[in-house]
């Protein structure tokens, strides 16, 4: 392990970030600036780890996975950093390691948990192959960026091949599962789901298998953790043959299995990690099943991924969907009965500029939209129109469309990508400081 970073590229990121604190804006470009004139530093800074890195990605679920695993860890008594901001490109890693370096350029912590871009994850892991590589699902995303889901797929295996110790895989999609045959240099683990909660996770595989009639086959392998069953927000975990029914503090099944997916990911560094045996201060760290999967079910969603506000009378509860299975599996998951829904569709360089992929969603448990809004709006609209769903409002300007919505109170949800989301996000924000009302769930 390396001692230090370069002490000038660390005074200069902490000068830029102060600056983009002040300024309320610019997360990433401290990382930028110092990534640029010191190419060295992000495996200068990330080779102090004694406990290594672990990096997650995937089409769907990085954020709340990443997060799930970082608190978890941190409870259990690991000092943890992460890229908590969702700035998952290698200049956002790096802004999110300068607020914790010292001054000399040391950074003291024991584990680094990052979420990472799929386009972006194998540039990570050229310059620093990650000690764990958790790959959640590969599904079609984007399509103008990323291509189909066969590029998507090389760049998870590149992924996958770059982890020096361990390989956390979900043992329920097709093509992740694959790569366990073509990495076994290293500890492969598997997390999945009860065959009983197949219609809860619908692969592009299953979308079209429903519009044509047929009937996709259940995969069952063995996985150390398995989602076992779904009784409200009581998920029951099957963890190295060891059952736990847990209230979680994430909802819907997708984040559940999000959670199965941490647990796994956190035993495999507590079964192969040597340092966790030769420094003494780990020594007395309990990384048992059940005290891992308790850690992981005590851990809040991540900003606008299931992140709730309270404004006013109204309780809005925020998702963020961007493809064809994350919306589809959000849709079969969340009670809806008794809330008002909103959609928010834009179409930045960050959602994707091709929206085509919104008439491949499984709109079958909607039955009324309250209201549609962002730059895509009419599209969305059109879309849940020929789906025979009735849509009572849709307007492009997210703010006017956003306090109508709330108007009248009562239970809430928004379904937007990702910069709808963020521009919902700070409005409700703002409203929760003007208008007295209570935010929950986000931090």
């Amino acid at each position: 392990m390396k001692n230090t970073s370069s002490p000038l590229s660390v005074a200069v990121g902490k000068s830029v970030q102060a600056a983009c604190k002040i300024l309320k804006r610019g997360h990433s470009l401290p990382g930028m600036i110092v990534e640029k004139m010191d190419a060295g530093f992000l495996s200068s800074a990330l080779s102090q780890l004694p406990l290594g890195t672990m990096i997650v990605c995937g089409t769907n679920g990085k954020t709340t996975t990443a997060r799930l695993i970082a608190q978890a860890l941190s409870s259990l008594g690991l000092k943890t950093v992460t890229n908590n901001s969702g700035a998952n490109f290698t200049r956002g890693i790096i802004s999110s390691l300068l607020p914790l370096m010292t001054a000399s350029g040391k950074l003291p912590c024991d584990i680094g948990v990052f979420e990472l871009d799929e386009a972006w994850a194998p540039i990570f892991c050229r310059q620093f192959p990650p000690t764990y590589a958790l790959i959640l699902n590969c599904c079609r995303d984007q399509l103008d960026r990323y291509g189909e889901r066969d590029a998507v797929e090389s760049m998870l295996s590149e992924v996958a091949s770059f982890a020096k110790r361990g390989l956390i895989l979900n043992g329920a999609d097709r093509r992740v599962r694959a790569f366990s045959s073509r990495f076994q240099e290293v500890k492969t683990s598997f997390y999945g789901f009860d065959p009983s909660l197949s219609p809860l996770f619908p692969s592009d595989e299953d979308l079209i298998c429903m519009r044509h009639g047929c009937i996709p086959p259940l995969q069952s392998d063995s996985a150390s953790v398995v989602l076992k069953a779904i009784v409200g927000n009581l998920a029951t975990f099957e963890v190295e043959g060891q059952t736990f029914s847990l209230e979680m503090g994430v909802e819907g099944s997708f984040n559940f299995l999000n959670a199965a997916a941490a647990i796994c990911g956190i035993l495999n560094i507590a079964q192969t990690c040597p340092a966790l045996k030769d420094f003494p201060r780990f020594k007395n760290l309990d990384l048992s099943p059940k005290a891992v999967a308790q850690a992981v079910s005590k851990v809040r969603p991540a900003f606008g991924r299931g992140e709730g506000f309270k404004i006013g009378q109204s309780h809005v509860e925020m998702v963020l969907v961007k493809n064809p299975v994350g919306f589809s599996s959000a849709l079969r998951s969340i009670p809806l009965e008794g809330k008002e829904v909103m959609v928010a569709l834009n179409d930045q360089s960050a959602d994707g500029r091709d929206v085509s992929w919104i008439y491949d969603v499984d709109y079958s448990n909607l039955s009324t939209v309250k209201a549609v809004t962002g730059q895509r709006a009419f599209d969305m609209a059109l879309c849940l129109e020929y789906d025979g769903k009735k849509v009572l409002r849709a307007d492009l300007d997210i703010e006017k469309s956003l306090m109508r919505f709330l108007e009248g109170g009562g239970e809430k949800i928004i379904f937007s990508s990702y910069t709808s989301m963020l521009s919902i996000r700070k409005i409700l924000l703002d409203l929760d400081k003007s208008k007295g009302g209570n935010l929950y769930a986000a931090d």
